[in-house]
């Protein structure tokens, strides 16, 4: 790889051992993926926050002790649990201790606490065309497809070492030429505009589309504008990277470097063209959603990503004054900024009133099922509609927000009938 003389004294050591470890190990990539040179990063999202095991703290431990510090503005992903509230999740004290761990050495080496998955909902939000390194698969691809900056598919600790290091090897995303989309999926005639009022139609659709293209960079044609809010593209994100490896989705309209399908091509032809129909919608849905759960429901689980402002809103509104039912448990986790702002508009007191549970800083993904004896699961989040049972054992139900609030006050499933549903 080509270095300027600055990075060749980062290479060195000349600046510290930390960082001469962070650019052996990013020259070491770059190598492998055929990089000549790098790009400096204006931005870093760390996902190395989630307690995996021993190997992982001791690594950022380890960095720390040596000084280091991160070059540029670097925010901390989701970790595994409320760290102020842990013992009300019934989290395990040993998990608890090690995120402790891991929060100080972050926080010794400069990192922003933010401790979310959406850090694009609090205020930190690169620019257009900006080089970022992100880890956190819908981070990754909301920051390539909406936002428009530019980040590989990376994952702890690398992106922690490019935050470090202030840059990344230069191939993949980071490359114009790597960006332009291959083949193209089109939303077929019979799904028309109206079915995107119900916001289920954003992760139905990205469902079925990250099954079809998986890891490759493909545009996406048929995305209304109608209810395209930014929490319905962060659904749609969450769950094409969840079901695919979609990095970068070019929604033709919509994604800055897509706003026409010559655009999206850079003039050429598509190399292949696939439709998404109602069958692919039926599909995304049996797969989502339990349909076999009935009744009694034991959690309702929402926040994956986490929670927004306007989310909370939505939540009061169709609450309207409603108590949880008792024996229904309904969880929301979301950032310390989001449940700042809430709490500061007295919002956030309105619905614990009426037994909302309110959680930050940890992931959905990481409840402890087994503790609590949970057998049923509902959810608004196709992310966690496809890696719950995974992750937990359970299969659960999915529907809209609107379903989820319905589940949680009548304590028994609710789903409404869905429009794209009933012309099947």
């Amino acid at each position: 790889m080509k270095l300027t003389e600055y990075e060749r004294e980062l290479l060195d050591g000349k600046h510290g051992e930390a960082v001469r470890m962070a650019m052996r190990v990013l020259c070491d990539l770059g190598d492998y993926y055929g990089a000549e040179d790098f790009v400096e990063i204006t931005a870093c999202h760390d996902d190395s926050t989630v307690y995996f095991g021993e190997a992982q703290v001791a690594f950022a431990e380890h960095l720390a002790g040596l000084g280091a510090k991160f070059a540029v503005p670097t925010t901390t992903n989701a970790c595994a649990l409320d760290m102020q509230r842990w013992d009300l999740q019934k989290q395990d004290a040993a998990c608890m201790a090690a995120t402790r761990r891991i929060e100080a050495s972050h926080l010794r080496m400069g990192a922003i606490p933010t401790w979310t998955c959406a850090p694009y909902q609090t205020g930190f939000s690169p620019a257009f065309g900006a080089q970022v390194a992100c880890a956190e698969s819908n981070v990754i691809c909301f920051m390539n497809s909406i936002v428009g900056a530019r980040t590989n598919r990376y994952a702890g600790p690398l992106e922690l070492l490019c935050g470090i290091a202030g840059r990344a090897p230069n191939f993949g995303l980071h490359k114009t030429e790597n960006r332009y989309a291959e083949g193209l999926v089109v939303l077929s005639d019979e799904i028309t505009e109206e079915m995107f009022d119900d916001p289920s139609m954003f992760s139905y659709v990205a469902f079925a589309y990250g099954k079809i293209v998986g890891s490759r960079v493909w545009a996406l044609q048929g995305i209304p504008r109608r209810n395209l809010t930014l929490d319905n593209l962060k659904q749609f994100c969450a769950t094409a990277a969840s079901s695919g490896g979609i990095t970068l989705v070019h929604l033709i309209g919509i994604t800055p470097e897509a706003q026409t399908l010559e655009q999206a091509f850079n003039g050429k032809a598509p190399r292949q063209v696939v439709t998404i129909g109602l069958k692919e919608l039926q599909e995304a849905e049996a797969a989502l959603c339990n349909a076999d759960q009935q009744g009694p429901i034991d959690l309702v689980s929402l926040g994956c990503p986490h929670f927004s402002c306007a989310e909370f809103q939505d939540l009061e509104r169709l609450l309207a004054g409603r108590h949880i039912y008792p024996k229904t448990a309904m969880w929301v986790f979301t950032s310390r900024s989001n449940y700042g702002t809430t709490e500061a508009s007295g919002l956030l007191d309105r619905i614990k009133a009426l037994g909302v549970q309110v959680f930050v800083d940890g992931c959905t993904m990481e409840y402890p099922t087994a503790v609590w004896g949970t057998k049923s699961i509902m959810t608004n989040s196709g992310k966690f509609g496809t890696y719950c049972f995974n992750k937990v054992g359970i299969h659960p139900v999915f529907g809209n927000l609107r379903d989820c609030v319905e589940t949680a006050v009548s304590g028994s499933v609710v789903r409404g009938g869905q429009l794209w549903n009933k012309s099947l």
